[in-house]
């Protein structure tokens, strides 16, 4: 199976594949990196948020109401 990296489309089996988890404030992030010689050559990064934002809206206030 090939991957499409920055040099281009390289065998999955050449490459060192590593998920990174980190915990932020409000999120958990979790990057797949994939290495060649070392060398970071692909990274794909999928971001959860713990709580979601709050927009400043009332229940109940529809229209200013």
């Amino acid at each position: 199976m090939k991957v499409l990296t920055t040099k281009g489309e390289i065998d999955l089996e050449s490459l060192d594949v590593r998920d990174v988890v980190e915990l932020c404030d409000n999120t958990r992030k979790i990057a797949t990196e994939y290495r060649l010689d070392g060398e970071l050559v692909r990274r794909d990064v999928t971001v959860n948020m713990l709580v979601p934002p709050k927009m400043g809206i009332v229940e109940g206030d529809i229209g200013g109401k």
